[in-house]
C-alpha cells in the first residue's frame, strides 16, 4: 500500500489487485489514523473487490474513490453508492474537488 499525505488530504493506493477483507482492514486502519484530512483511495491497480471492501467504505466518512475500474464502478452505481461516496475520474479531480461522477437516472413522465 502506498500512502501520500499532504496537510489537506491523504491518498491511499492499494497495490493489491484484489481488495479482500485483509486489504480492506489495512485501508480502514490507515483512514482512521488520518481522520482530520480528506481521504482519497486510488483504485488504479485494483481489478476486483469483495463485499467486505464495499461494506467498510460505506461505514467510513470523508473518503473518496478515484481511478475506478469499470467493473467496480458498475457495482458501485448499481448499489447507488455514487450518491453517498464521492467518485472521481482522476487524482487531479479529487484534489480540486471537481468533476464528480454521478449516475443520474432520469425518467420521462
Amino acid at each position: 500500500m502506498e500512502i501520500k499525505e499532504n496537510e489537506k488530504f491523504c491518498i491511499i493506493t492499494p497495490l493489491s489487485p484484489k481488495l479482500n477483507e485483509r486489504e480492506s482492514l489495512k485501508i480502514e486502519n490507515e483512514i482512521l489514523n488520518s481522520s482530520n484530512k480528506r481521504i482519497g483511495i486510488d483504485l488504479s491497480f485494483v481489478q476486483d473487490c469483495t463485499i467486505d471492501f464495499i461494506n467498510r467504505i460505506i461505514n467510513l466518512k470523508n473518503i473518496s474513490l478515484f481511478n475506478i475500474p469499470s467493473d467496480i464502478f458498475a457495482i458501485l452505481t448499481s448499489m447507488n453508492l455514487d450518491k453517498s461516496i464521492p467518485l472521481f475520474v482522476s487524482e487531479m479531480d479529487f484534489i480540486d474537488n471537481k468533476h464528480q461522477l454521478l449516475n443520474r437516472k432520469f425518467f420521462i413522465v
